[in-house]
């Protein structure tokens, strides 16, 4: 695995992390020793870091891309760092990296985002000539997310606690340390943050309303056990009038499709992701 961390930020201007990065939650590339023609920019979602997404980092750089995956400010360093970051600190990230590839001469960028991540690829390939974009479990919809209710909850509540307890069954293939889940957990999951939900559904908000008029042909996919997003925001994708799209339903996968608990329903994902991209 041709893995590198030596990437850049992407966070000039944005806010600032206080507390050390997890080594789970690094920034990485996978870079060919001669740089190819296209390359893939995987986004992860809201309260996830990098790490989540080496596997189809690994499969994309096998079929030849070299791939990027940028961190979040306030993602994968303390709960502290993530009350102080925003929305506009998360799509500043991104888009910096997309420019960043753009400047380096790539001919042909592609986005894979994950839930929050879908929002910022719809977002970013609404601003730029992005020909094809892959979206996993796209939180267009999100059943649980009292948007009215958050306006006001997020000026008198920082944070709630949540019961979460660490599942095992989730396998990944990042190098970290032995207890950056238990840590991540009690910083992130262990909580609900108003107003970091707030700034996802201001996110929710802009990407839902640019769908009707995104050009990239799109690839959506959603699983059936999936709890946290309806599958309605994929087919609202897949129902746009420009470009290809596709939606792909796998009865069996999670919400955390690109490292799902059910082995068949990850590898369906990665195969997906990976033939909608090389498609010529």
């Amino acid at each position: 695995m041709q893995i590198t961390y030596a990437v850049p930020s992407f966070t000039d201007k944005l806010y600032q992390d206080q507390s050390s990065v997890r080594k789970c939650a690094r920034a990485w590339a996978m870079l060919h020793p001669q740089r190819p023609k296209k390359v893939a920019l995987l986004l992860h979602g809201y309260a996830g870091y990098p790490g989540e997404l080496i596997r189809p980092g690994i499969d994309l750089y096998q079929a030849g891309w070299d791939v990027y995956t940028p961190r979040l400010p306030g993602h994968g360093t303390s709960g502290e760092d993530f009350l102080q970051s925003r929305g506009s600190d998360w799509l500043g990230t991104f888009d910096a990296a997309y420019r960043y590839l753009l400047e380096a001469g790539y001919q042909e960028i592609s986005l894979v985002g994950h839930s929050m991540g879908t929002l910022m690829a719809i977002i970013l390939a609404s601003r730029y000539s992005v020909d094809r974009i892959a979206l996993v479990a796209p939180a267009l919809i999100i059943p649980s997310l009292p948007g009215r209710q958050l306006r006001f909850l997020r000026h008198f509540v920082q944070k709630k606690h949540v019961g979460w307890q660490a599942d095992p069954a989730y396998r990944f293939l990042y190098e970290g340390d032995a207890d950056d889940d238990a840590y991540l957990g009690e910083h992130y999951w262990s909580y609900i943050y108003p107003k970091q939900l707030w700034e996802l559904e201001k996110l929710r908000r802009l990407a839902t309303s640019l769908v009707e008029h995104l050009e990239a042909d799109t690839l959506t996919i959603t699983g059936g056990k999936d709890t946290i997003v309806d599958e309605a925001g994929a087919l609202l994708v897949a129902s746009k009038q420009a470009g290809e799209n596709r939606h792909l339903h796998i009865p069996l996968g999670g919400h955390y499709l690109l490292y799902d608990k059910d082995q068949a329903s990850q590898d369906a994902t990665i195969e997906a992701i990976v033939a909608w991209l090389e498609r010529t």
